[in-house]
């Protein structure tokens, strides 16, 4: 049987665990050929997903390897025993709390600029933008003069207390 003793002098900190962050991803594409007056330029997808989330579960009494929270429930609202019992029966004590949320993103949609001259040449060569032998090219180097964006963004947030 679990002893439920309150320690009001050196309490132990809360235990929750810390979000995780994925790390942004990079992916640079170059088309095998390039028409003139075009440089180059890589195409940068980002997409960051945050996640935090707390497992709410009684502890066990390791003796029994069975919760004794449930036979103690009585303790939940007793001001003594309140963070005691908020760290060793969160769960039957109705104190459990998730939060989770993720964002994604990804690049704006913009033509790229020719490093030589600090200017975008897309507008120059749309024509190439309806040429099979540059889709490909154009779509990246021209996503917006070629009427071709597809930037998407969303964010989710879910809390849920109980």
């Amino acid at each position: 049987l679990l002893e439920v003793i309150p320690d009001t002098t050196n309490p132990p900190p809360p235990t929750t665990p810390s979000p995780t962050t994925a790390a942004p991803v990079t992916a640079p594409t170059a088309p095998a050929t390039v028409p003139t007056g075009f440089t180059v330029a890589p195409t940068v997808a980002t997409v960051a997903t945050t996640k935090a989330t707390t497992t709410c579960a009684d502890k066990l009494n390791p003796s029994t390897g069975v919760s004794d929270c449930p036979s103690m429930s009585s303790y939940c609202n007793v001001a003594s025993y309140y963070t005691l019992m908020t760290e060793q029966c969160p769960k039957t004590c109705g104190r459990c709390s998730t939060t989770s949320s993720s964002t994604t993103s990804t690049t704006t949609c913009v033509d790229k600029v020719n490093p030589s001259t600090g200017v975008s040449d897309c507008t120059k060569m749309a024509s190439y933008c309806t040429n099979s032998a540059y889709y490909t090219l154009m779509t990246e180097q021209c996503p917006k003069t070629c009427g071709r964006c597809s930037t998407t963004s969303s964010s989710t947030t879910t809390t849920t207390s109980r």
